[in-house]
């Protein structure tokens, strides 16, 4: 992987260029260039609003900078799941002008894409601190947005640049060392999902029948989560049903590989719901199943251990890292191509197999390895705290 990284531009060459572009920039006065007057200004870049992970994390740390004084501002990319290449381009346009004309005191991207848009332009209008997430792991970025990235951070554009968990840090170590120098290590963090109202009440608000086993995944609907795995094991356990809580590309793919299965009659499609839906969901389930084929963290799963759901998961290094507190977990790990072992996986993880004592102490203890207080403390250090 390294000698994919070999390029010729240099720290001092990139930043100097940034500097002559910016002499020659048409760009607003100084009383136009900030998103306010009281307190440090933050633009968040977002690729699209799907209800998937990244949202939830940009939501939780706007929250928490403004608790503590900053002036956020979150920014989709893009317009929808399905935007087209020339929406995209538009939407990349206007997050470049957004950067240009407010001139924030820190931007924080979350994907790929938002990642070089604010490593060079962010460098090229003077924002003081431009932190970058790296939320795919990077075989999984497109090669062109790959090498971009690597020459930002490699350049040191990236203020900040942030892994979360050993696993996504340990998926770097061929980059450049320049590259490595400004990756820093913050686990996400979250508050536990809160059940506010019983199965019995929470159930019947979808059409869900509770006449069986309850499967829940909750999460964009396209290649990366593995949906398909859960449908296609529904016919070796007859009693289940599985709840989908998420949208995505892959809706109608799914809908028909339900139907030439001849299990849709057991599959209730949710679409995107609340944080607030999402709690009620996991106190009504037994069993999280998640089959990703890929994750840096696992937000959704984690959820689903803090409150005290039974969890199939695919048999990636980072879901065993951030499901692991010290043995004894409710967690069955399964190969994520392995249809047949899903089905055994969930059929073992009916209710009557795990005590509620023993989910409580793992959610107990995930909650505790997670806390929200824990990462929020992080980012204030190094956008609040840093003025």
């Amino acid at each position: 992987m390294q000698a994919k990284f070999q390029f010729e531009a240099s720290r001092k060459t990139l930043l100097t260029n940034a500097r002559l572009a910016t002499a020659g920039a048409a760009l607003p006065d100084e009383g136009a260039a900030h998103l306010g007057r009281s307190g440090t200004s933050v633009l968040q870049l977002v690729h699209s609003n799907e209800g998937g992970g990244v949202e939830a994390l940009a939501q939780m740390i706007s929250d928490g900078l403004q608790h503590n004084g900053a002036r956020v501002e979150t920014r989709f990319i893009y317009p929808g799941i399905s935007a087209t290449t020339a929406q995209k381009l538009r939407g990349v346009a206007g997050a470049i002008l957004k950067i240009a004309r407010t001139r924030p005191d820190t931007l924080i991207a979350y994907q790929s894409t938002a990642s070089v848009i604010v490593g060079f332009i962010g460098a090229l209008v003077g924002c003081k601190r431009r932190i970058v997430h790296q939320t795919a792991m990077p075989d999984e970025i497109h090669p062109a947005v790959r090498l971009l990235d690597a020459a930002m951070g490699s350049a040191g554009l990236y203020s900040v640049n942030i892994a979360n968990s050993a696993a996504t840090e340990h998926a770097f170590r061929h980059y450049p060392r320049r590259y490595r120098r400004n990756l820093r290590r913050i686990d996400h963090g979250l508050d536990a999902p809160k059940a506010r109202h019983p199965r019995a009440e929470v159930l019947p608000r979808y059409a869900v029948p509770d006449d069986g086993l309850l499967l829940l995944n909750a999460g964009r609907l396209c290649d990366q989560k593995g949906q398909h795995q859960i449908i296609r094991a529904l016919p070796h356990v007859t009693d289940a049903r599985l709840i989908l809580a998420g949208g995505g590309p892959n809706e109608n793919d799914l809908r028909d590989l339900a139907r030439s299965l001849g299990v849709a009659d057991r599959i209730h499609f949710l679409g995107i719901v609340s944080r607030e839906a999402l709690g009620d969901l996991l106190g009504a389930v037994d069993v999280f199943v998640f089959p990703s084929k890929w994750e840096t963290f696992g937000l959704a799963a984690v959820e689903a251990a803090m409150a005290g759901v039974a969890i199939v998961a695919a048999d990636l290094p980072v879901l065993r890292e951030v499901l692991s507190v010290g043995g004894g977990e409710p967690v069955s790990f399964v190969h994520p191509d392995d249809t047949l072992a899903f089905a055994e996986a969930i059929a073992d993880q009916r209710p009557h197999t795990q005590t509620s004592v023993d989910l409580d102490k793992f959610a107990q203890a995930i909650r505790a390895k997670y806390s929200r207080g824990r990462m929020l403390a992080a980012y204030n250090e190094l956008v609040v705290a840093a003025e």
